[in-house]
């Protein structure tokens, strides 16, 4: 049987192995539906959430369509986040890896009282390593996550894909949000960056990446950007403090809206999408970058 879809996700945006199109049609998830409906916050000059919006406020364009016209305008019904903080642990983040555990630590422990749900992820070598589940901030815990030690090569999109599966276990109501500390560089994976951010947009989750390279901007920081900015989250350069990550988090969580359209047409394929500033030009809007709609064999 086939069948109208409509499925909200990130074209890749990014060069690597070419995937497989069977893999591709079993991991994408598809309902059938007659209106877009897309999350989004939007930040200002000084890249602070702005509440509230307005349907004034801004316009969709959704690829050579400009929107205006929006079928509701709501408070997303989000309340509460489920956290995977997914670290590099490889040798070529080595002389960083300590102070980025510190700082991991001192984000567990200021979150204590906000995330009721979240895990810790290592990747170096082989395989992605679960350090802690749940248990994070016990005692135990932090001793694991201070002792982590640098080490062999670098998986970063097997990890960003184990650590989607792991955050596509969320409840209706829930966040899932991978914070990533990386210098961005692949060394190792099976899987290519369209693979893993496949996966990842599959889960509905929203990438905060922050870079772990020291030196001047790199090809690995470009790339977390562009991964975050496609997944609807956020870029620190290693010149902020991981510290500012979480309430950054919480902020857009906060701030953030569901905004619902009709279906403009029903071309089948990849549909681009941006939400642009209609009166102030210094705001921001953060979404995922587009959808897919098609048709689907059995």
């Amino acid at each position: 049987m086939r069948f109208s879809a409509l499925v909200f996700f990130c074209l890749s945006p990014f060069v690597g192995r070419a995937a497989n199109p069977d893999d591709a049609a079993i991991s994408t998830y598809r309902i059938t539906a007659a209106e877009v409906r897309v999350t989004f916050f939007a930040t200002d000059e000084a890249n602070h959430a702005v509440n509230p919006i307005t349907r004034d406020d801004f316009a969709i364009v959704d690829g050579d369509l400009v929107i205006r016209q929006f079928l509701s305008l709501a408070r997303s019904q989000e309340t509460a986040i489920r956290a995977v903080f997914l670290v590099d642990a490889s040798e070529s983040v080595a002389a960083r890896l300590s102070a980025t555990m510190q700082e991991v630590v001192r984000m567990l422990l200021q979150s204590q009282l906000e995330i009721g749900s979240l895990s810790v992820v290592s990747f170096s070598g082989v395989q992605p390593v679960l350090l802690c589940d749940n248990d994070c901030q016990t005692p135990n815990a932090i001793h694991r996550l201070l002792s982590l030690t640098a080490s062999g090569t670098t998986p970063l999109f097997d990890a960003i894909a184990y650590s989607a599966t792991l955050l596509s276990r969320h409840t209706s109501g829930v966040r899932p949000v991978l914070i990533l500390f990386s210098d961005g560089d692949d060394t190792i994976s099976r899987l290519s960056a369209s693979e893993a951010f496949q996966l990842l947009t599959d889960s509905g989750t929203v990438l905060y990446a922050i870079d772990m390279n020291g030196s001047e901007r790199s090809d690995g920081g470009a790339l977390l950007q562009k991964m975050a900015d496609a997944s609807g989250g956020r870029y620190f350069s290693s010149a902020h403090s991981a510290t500012t990550v979480l309430p950054s988090v919480f902020e857009d969580l906060r701030a953030s809206w569901v905004v619902t359209y009709a279906l403009p047409g029903t071309t089948s394929g990849f549909h681009s999408l941006r939400i642009l500033p209609k009166h102030n030009l210094n705001l921001r809007f953060h979404c995922r970058s587009g959808y897919y709609y098609g048709t689907s064999a059995p």
